[in-house]
């Protein structure tokens, strides 16, 4: 389930890109040359393609491979961030884990 929210998050980054761009999926198909069906599929994330193929969206969108992998990269750090806290979190007592969660419903209710 993992690989398919990165797939997620990979293609609405394309398409972001295409709709900042003006650009159809069909204009996009011809600066590529990629089918239509095939960039409908990126965006869907059904597929993430290849280097290649992330290198021709950038020179299409004239961006950096960044670009397209930026809202990749940050879920990617919450990921590990979030994972480093289930280590830790899990280590502690059931007093210590009571209090970090009134701890952090204090935080979040301010």
């Amino acid at each position: 389930m993992e690989n398919d929210n990165y797939k997620a998050i990979y293609g609405n980054s394309i398409r972001n890109l295409r709709l900042k761009n003006n650009l159809t999926q069909e204009e996009l198909s011809q600066i590529t040359g990629f089918d239509t069906k095939y960039i409908s599929q990126l965006e869907n994330g059904r597929y993430m393609g290849t280097i290649m193929t992330m290198l021709k969206l950038c020179k299409a969108f004239n961006v950096t491979p960044n670009d397209i992998l930026c809202d990749f990269i940050k879920d990617l750090n919450g990921i590990e961030a979030q994972n480093k806290f289930d280590s830790k979190f899990s280590k502690l007592s059931k007093k210590d884990k009571k209090n970090i969660l009134t701890l952090m419903d204090s935080m979040l209710s301010n």
